[in-house]
């Protein structure tokens, strides 16, 4: 039984990579994990006050593909490094230039002030972005 499962492991392996070459062909490999550490940054942005079992089930129920293609479909695996990604997985925003682990970003947004705060430190940081565009072209 385990020689029959271990050979359709190894179809499927070989038509996963057929897919991949044929979708992707010769471009740079997607990087998986960035993408499933931005829409987990993004549920955290999204809905204050979350803990990491209420991030973890929405991970898996609003990006499931993002989950399975950056970290695999095994269930004990998969929360194992969900665990990891939430006390050590560094993201930064690329508004901001802030970079924390996951469990940090909880905290600063634990509640819709804190999110509304951030949000306008944003839109301050691009503003500030922008001016100083304006005057090194003035220069």
């Amino acid at each position: 039984m385990a020689n029959n499962e271990d050979f359709l492991q190894r179809i499927c392996d070989s038509l996963n990579n057929e897919n991949y070459t044929r979708w992707y062909g010769d471009e740079d490999e997607p990087d998986f994990y960035e993408e499933l550490k931005q829409c987990a940054w993004n549920i955290l942005r999204e809905n204050p006050g979350y803990s990491f079992d209420e991030w973890v089930q929405t991970l898996m129920e609003q990006y499931p593909a993002e989950v399975v293609d950056a970290i695999g479909s095994h269930p004990a695996e998969t929360y194992a490094s969900l665990a990891d990604m939430w006390d050590f997985g560094d993201y930064e925003d690329t508004e901001t230039g802030e970079c924390h682990a996951f469990k940090d970003w909880a905290e600063y947004f634990a509640t819709d002030r804190s999110i509304e705060l951030y949000n306008l430190l944003a839109e301050s940081r691009s503003e500030i972005k922008r001016l100083e565009t304006l005057l090194s072209q003035k220069q």
